[in-house]
């Protein structure tokens, strides 16, 4: 592969991750970028801040990964940065047959995939390696659970995002939620602050990258303000739970901070949807380093840093295009 340039397919460019990757890989000039865009929508806004758009079927689709294969033929793609959450399993699955045709990825592996995306494994499997998580409950205990241990919070035991997290205040909403879905994650509410931290493992996993922040301010679960923190307090976990979960390639963990604790709350094994371009503008450019591990170029450890007390305001961006460009 050539290491002053790289073709790039970038999937999901309708999500604000997409459109993160995108603008961090426009930020630097250390490597020549051109960039395909990829969506199942034509008016996904990060199509049109690419250099080259495609339309491709879902990522459930059969078709999707000879869709692929021949948008890499038709721009010379060598590498492919999948971004949604269901994406990243599908390609890390076939991982194989992508690098066969001269595609390569830096992201999970399959397991750590699929174990990330399954909360209540994950909670057992974290747990003991002796990271503290908020008290669990399951659909089975539910009729053990008093008022004294009220509020709780609930969530799908997959899916990320807020989507369907709700604080419950009675036993009854408990149950009424319960009725609905046996795929439920039942936990104690911690009123705490919580904290997202942007991390990069290496493949012998080992986080490169990490960048824990805050959210000031949230709509429809993404940061649309915060402000970045410093990692020392945050290493030795983020450290014991990459190397567990065997982890490579970019993910973002979330805990509930208290003054003598962390409680681990999820890993998800993709870009950060809000605040990755405040990790990106704090020192760390995620993507660039994951474009770098791809081409076997080196990372100095300057790189790897952010620094604490960044903030970020986020406004609104209009795309135009004439609908000749569809």
């Amino acid at each position: 592969m050539d290491t002053a340039a790289a073709s790039i397919i970038v999937t999901s460019a309708g999500t604000a991750s997409a459109i993160s990757v995108i603008k961090a890989l426009r930020l630097q000039k250390e490597i020549a970028v051109q960039i395909i865009a990829v969506d199942t929508d034509p008016l996904a806004p990060g199509l049109f801040l690419a250099d080259h758009h495609r339309l491709i079927p879902p990522a459930s689709d059969p078709a999707y990964f000879d869709s692929l294969i021949q948008i890499s033929k038709e721009f010379n793609a060598s590498v492919l940065i999948p971004v949604h959450s269901k994406e990243v399993g599908i390609v890390s699955g076939l991982k194989e047959k992508f690098e066969q045709n001269g595609i390569h990825t830096f992201i999970p592996s399959v397991n750590a995939v699929e174990l990330c995306n399954d909360k209540h494994r994950m909670y057992q499997f974290v747990a003991e390696y002796g990271i503290a998580i908020p008290r669990t409950y399951s659909i089975s205990q539910i009729d053990q659970i008093t008022e004294n241990d009220l509020p709780l919070f609930t969530k799908p035991n997959s899916g990320s995002s807020s989507r369907g997290a709700e604080k419950v205040s009675s036993i009854t909403r408990l149950k009424e939620l319960a009725s609905l879905t046996s795929d439920l994650v039942i936990q104690q509410f911690i009123d705490a602050q919580e904290v997202t931290i942007d991390v990069l493992c290496d493949e012998h996993f080992h986080p490169l990258v990490v960048a824990p922040r805050i959210r000031l301010s949230t709509k429809s679960g993404q940061s649309v303000k915060g402000k970045s923190l410093a990692a020392d307090r945050f290493i030795p976990t983020v450290t014991k739970i990459s190397k567990a979960l065997s982890l490579q390639g970019p993910c973002n963990m979330q805990f509930f901070v208290t003054d003598t604790e962390l409680y681990f709350i999820e890993v998800n094994p993709r870009f950060a949807a809000g605040g990755l371009m405040l990790t990106v503008q704090s020192g760390a450019n995620i993507p660039l380093l994951v474009l770098k591990k791809i081409l076997h170029l080196p990372i100095e450890e300057q790189e790897c840093r952010t620094r604490a007390g960044m903030i970020m305001t986020r406004y609104w961006e209009e795309v135009i295009f004439h609908e000749d460009t569809l």
